[in-house]
């Protein structure tokens, strides 16, 4: 399911023509986003993780804005129809237009124990919205984001051995599965080349922005 054509690399808002849609994050954000990250079956894999207030949410989003402040890019709020989680916290930006947060996903600067420096893709959803391909419509938008703003950067995956959707989702997207992370044995490591956006890449028109 692609996004609808544009050009250009800014990658502040995406909107897919099924009415999903992805933006950047602000500090309004939280309310929604803990809806999300204070859910225990969000974090099935990694119980410690689940955000335990609005404040832990609060301190979790900081260094995401800040990323995007510095970088112009970064994860995404993943809003959708009312219609795929009635009980959905709605967006706190007016042109959210009544969409409700789902979870975060998109592209943020890694660096590996080796001093390399790789992208990151992370995609978290709420389990109300799983089982319709939202998942793979942000990993997807994610290697088109990083093709067009850092060509030549290749991305990776990072989940836990037991989280078998999540491997299978970043598969399908073009990631190898390369086993245990050797930094970090308790995590999966996939990879994936990141090539310049548009037909020499094969992956399509960078997503359009709204």
């Amino acid at each position: 399911m692609a996004a609808v054509s544009s050009t250009g690399p800014d990658t502040r808002r995406v909107l897919f023509p099924d009415d999903v849609l992805l933006r950047r994050p602000t500090e309004a954000d939280v309310p929604g986003l803990w809806a999300v990250h204070g859910d225990p079956a969000v974090y099935a894999f990694d119980p410690v993780e689940v955000h335990r207030d609005h404040a832990h949410t609060a301190g979790w989003l900081t260094p995401i804005t800040e990323h995007w402040q510095r970088h112009g890019f970064g994860y995404w709020v993943v809003l959708v129809p009312p219609t795929w989680w009635p009980d959905g916290v709605a967006g706190a930006d007016p042109a959210d237009e009544g969409r409700v947060v789902a979870g975060m996903g998109g592209i943020r600067w890694y660096e590996k124990p080796d001093g390399e420096r790789v992208l990151n893709v992370y995609y978290r959803l709420a389990p109300a919205v799983h089982g319709r391909g939202l998942a793979g419509m942000v990993i997807r938008e994610s290697v088109r984001a990083a093709a067009a703003v850092l060509p030549g950067t290749d991305l990776v995956v990072r989940t836990r051995p037991a989280n078998a959707a999540a491997r299978r989702v970043a598969q399908r997207a073009g990631f190898v599965d390369l086993g245990p992370d050797p930094a970090d044995p308790g995590m999966q490591l996939l990879r994936r080349q990141n090539r310049p956006a548009g037909p020499a890449g094969g992956d399509g028109p960078v997503a359009s922005r709204a």
